[in-house]
């Protein structure tokens, strides 16, 4: 059984309910993140931000706010574990995330 908690035009909590056991599920549309990852990533140029005199920081990835919550709870946060982090978003199984070339 499921009972829906929230509900907008992006994002949908529900309440289900399995084998005497109660979960909270929450589902996103993420279409237009991956779009937009994939038009970034096609749209990078290595050294574009780099100057004469500094280097600038660059994006390097789009995740969908629910997976990163996921991902939060497995690695804790990416500045207490930047290796786990890197690893997970190098994957290429995890190249939709990434808005850039190269690795990290």
């Amino acid at each position: 059984m499921e009972k829906i908690i929230t509900k907008n035009e992006q994002k949908t909590t529900k309440l289900k309910y399995e084998d005497d056991k109660t979960y909270i599920v929450t589902e996103q549309k993420v279409d237009h993140i991956l779009n937009d990852n994939k038009k970034k990533s096609n749209e990078y140029e290595k050294g574009k931000l780099i100057g004469n005199t500094q280097k600038h920081q660059q994006h390097i990835a789009n995740i969908p706010v629910t997976l990163y919550y996921e991902l939060l709870k497995r690695f804790g946060h990416p500045k207490h574990n930047a290796k786990a982090w890197k690893k997970y978003l190098n994957d290429p199984d995890n190249r939709y995330l990434r808005t850039g070339g190269g690795q990290l």
